[in-house]
């Protein structure tokens, strides 16, 4: 948002994110390539390093019960798969996308990486689960692209169990960020403003970290992850 005085007006200019129908239609329409973008920029390689950082995987392996995890804004479920590939032992994946055709496409991806995903058609800032449902809820490059972000941070917390963990993904400011907004009408997510973010959501043990994606995109997004107090 930009605001300049011309006398004694005072002009304001901003965009608005896409709707959520606009949205869906914007990755049904891109969801048969999203795989060779996700490949392009390494996507499942790059969100490893920061899930090892998290300490995600072995919080799951303390869990007594199978685990289940929740992927919010699936994609073709880059983020699933390279969770999947650091654990031992069984868990359950749910996902939920707003794009009817990306899940298409999402689940023999995810199947061929060994897996057996729930998938269903959701909004993230409107999830289908009962409260504190999931050990792990997770999402990226999900929250830049909604008009409320907090909004639906606030939704992952509420289907999260107590000492479960949020793992987010957020595009940052950067060149290659600026060309991801003015592509998708997205926000670029600060560290500061993430972790404020966390914090409001009354979560604690904050941690983030830049991600490396491929291609000529490099240090394009931030990983941030926190837990819900006991």
């Amino acid at each position: 948002m930009a605001t300049r005085r011309i006398g004694s007006w005072e002009v304001l200019i901003s965009r608005r994110p896409l709707s959520t129908t606009d949205l869906a239609s914007r990755y049904d329409a891109v969801s048969g390539k999203w795989a060779r973008t996700a490949r392009r920029f390494r996507l499942n390689a790059a969100y490893c390093e920061p899930l090892l950082a998290s300490r995600v995987v072995t919080d799951l392996m303390q869990v007594e019960q199978r685990a289940r995890i929740l992927d919010c804004g699936v994609g073709n479920g880059s983020l699933s798969i390279a969770l999947a590939s650091l654990m031992k032992g069984p868990a359950d994946f749910h996902a939920v996308d707003t794009s009817a055709e990306m899940l298409v496409q999402t689940k023999p991806l995810m199947q061929h990486s060994g897996l057996s995903p729930h998938l269903q058609q959701a909004n993230v800032m409107s999830l289908p689960y009962d409260d504190q449902s999931f050990d792990v809820v997770m999402a990226a490059h999900v929250l830049e692209h909604l008009p409320d972000p907090q909004r639906a941070l606030a939704e992952m917390v509420r289907v999260l169990k107590p000492g479960g963990m949020v793992f987010l993904c957020v595009t940052r400011p950067s060149l290659f960020g600026a060309l991801v907004q003015l592509l998708w009408r997205t926000w670029a997510i600060t560290e500061q403003e993430g972790i404020a973010w966390l914090h409001a959501s009354k979560l604690v043990d904050v941690g983030y970290q830049p991600v490396r994606l491929g291609s000529f995109a490099g240090f394009a997004s931030t990983a941030f992850w926190a837990r819900r107090p006991l």
